[in-house]
């Protein structure tokens, strides 16, 4: 079933809810820091491209307690399938390469709440 026709079937009985995203959790796994260093910048790039491209709601990196970075991260897709997900996950250079595995795990967005601030004169933007 693809997203579009998930969203008509809850609305038909009642549950309309958000839009239907594929949340891409990544995992470094034994992978060394360093390796995941070194194919950060065709990484980052490829992510560039696919937000870019309209197919990226929002991408980073999960945190440690200490709030240091550890190689793990998440990508939330919008496409229309859990398929189509996996199959642009794949191309992603960290994943194609080994250097990480990932899970897709389809999410609905429900609630939530956010601010984007724009400053013109300076270009500054801040998201909270």
């Amino acid at each position: 079933m693809t997203a579009t026709d998930a969203r008509k079937e809850l609305a038909e009985t009642g549950h309309p809810g958000g839009p239907i995203y594929f949340a891409c959790f990544t995992r470094r796994g034994n992978t060394s820091l360093t390796d995941i260093e070194r194919a950060f910048p065709p990484h980052k790039q490829w992510i560039a491209d696919q937000e870019a491209a309209g197919r990226i709601v929002v991408a980073g990196p999960f945190l440690t307690d200490d709030l240091t970075w550890d190689g793990d991260g998440l990508v939330v897709f919008r496409l229309d399938s859990a398929a189509d997900a996996r199959r642009l996950a794949d191309q992603d250079p960290m994943h194609a390469q080994g250097l990480r595995t990932f899970e897709i795990v389809p999410w609905q967005l429900n609630e939530g709440f956010f601010r984007v601030g724009l400053t013109f004169s300076n270009g500054a933007f801040e998201f909270t």
